[in-house]
């Protein structure tokens, strides 16, 4: 699968896992107003 992002795209809409082990969609968080996504890589 090959995801092609732009600024001002959609995130795609999948479900995780939250830390008390219950489950949520990113469009849960964004129902309401906008959303910041935040994605943090650690390469060491």
């Amino acid at each position: 699968m090959v995801f092609s992002w732009k600024v001002g795209s959609r995130a795609p809409d999948f479900e995780y896992t939250r830390p008390g082990g219950s489950t949520a969609r990113f469009s849960d968080l964004w129902s309401e107003g906008p959303a910041l996504f935040l994605w943090l890589r650690h390469c060491g």
